[in-house]
């Protein structure tokens, strides 16, 4: 076990609230815990440029309000333009306004980037979430 170092940080009371609530929702036996994870995830999207050179899976979920039709438009004409690397789609109806958007990519990492970069890039987007898997580790 590698040796820990106790340090500390300030929090505003309403974000503390939060991080609490979302301990005891996911289940980390206390703060620190939650606290290293989110720390490992900051570091591994800081460190997401080693990627650039590698070939990696992705999933991007898109949320947004139908009723801008230009967006259905927008990502249709992107996800025709890395045609290369998209491999799959799925388009979801969630309720009444909002659909969703789910494209998998495989490719170089930079290649992908460039693709999450041009749906981020779209207006009025309500979400947009990735996840990247590095592949060589798995072949």
């Amino acid at each position: 076990m590698m040796d820990s170092l106790v340090i500390s940080f300030s929090l505003d009371v309403k974000l503390l609230e939060k991080l609490n609530k979302l301990i005891d929702q996911l289940g980390y036996s206390n703060r620190s815990e939650a606290i290293r994870d989110a720390i490992r995830r900051l570091i591994t999207e800081y460190e997401f440029s080693e990627f650039k050179k590698r070939v990696v899976l992705t999933a991007i979920m898109v949320i947004y309000d139908f009723n801008e039709g230009y967006i259905e438009r927008r990502i249709a004409k992107i996800r025709h333009e890395y045609n290369d690397i998209v491999i799959g789609n799925l388009h979801m109806h969630i309720d009444g306004n909002y659909c969703a958007e789910l494209l998998i990519a495989k490719g170089l990492g930079k290649r992908v980037l460039s693709l999450i970069a041009s749906i981020r890039g779209i207006k009025r987007l309500i979400s947009l979430r990735h996840l990247l898997v590095p592949l060589e580790s798995y072949y």
